[in-house]
């Protein structure tokens, strides 16, 4: 269920409704074309199951330059629902297998960190070809990301959380060019090395 901005009646001030508000709103202007935007507002605001709170001048702005923007977000990304404004995705190619890879690591048990979210957007949009001038640098754009699909990053601690993941990455290399000038039945695979072979 997306989230809502819905308040107790006889809230005092207006709150910025999320997307799905809005599409509840256009439903009603919608199905009433004749209703004066003053008594939408008004019925919105007394709702006994929980009151939208916006202005008139805000109705008139989301139903004429805002509504196709905001309709084409939420066809386009559906777990935009719960956010109050549309996010501008320029690549949704991009984006949407980056999520997809993301749902994969996590299906499989692994923990995706930011900058695992980083260099895979940069792989995928090279495999994309996307122009050089189009492509996201830095992580600004990696909180919205994450907020969109409601991903939390998961930090390990203790004993985990103290492995310099490089160095395992640059060892299990290492380990493997040794072996590999060695038989199968040659190698040895004792107690926790079952990783390097």
């Amino acid at each position: 269920m997306p989230r809502t901005s819905a308040q107790l009646p006889k809230a005092s001030s207006h709150q910025n409704l999320t997307l799905s508000d809005w599409l509840i709103v256009y439903s009603y202007v919608d199905s009433h074309p004749d209703v004066p935007q003053a008594d939408i507002v008004q019925h919105f605001g007394s709702l006994p199951t929980g009151a939208l709170v916006f202005t008139q001048s805000t109705l008139s702005q989301k139903l004429r330059p805002d509504r196709p923007k905001m309709e084409t977000c939420v066809n386009d990304n559906p777990t935009a629902l719960s956010s109050k404004k549309p996010r501008n995705v320029v690549r949704p190619d991009v984006e949407c297998a980056l999520y997809l890879w993301f749902l994969h690591m996590e299906n499989k048990g692994e923990i995706v960190t930011g900058p695992m979210l980083q260099e895979k957007r940069s792989r995928f949009e090279a495999e994309f070809q996307v122009p050089e001038k189009e492509r996201l640098t830095g992580e600004g754009w990696l909180h919205s990301f994450c907020k969109t699909y409601n991903i939390r990053e998961v930090r390990r601690h203790g004993e985990a959380g103290s492995v310099d993941l490089a160095a395992v990455e640059t060892e299990h290399q290492r380990c493997q060019k040794i072996l590999s000038k060695f038989a199968p039945r040659d190698r040895f695979n004792f107690d926790e090395t079952a990783l390097f072979p």
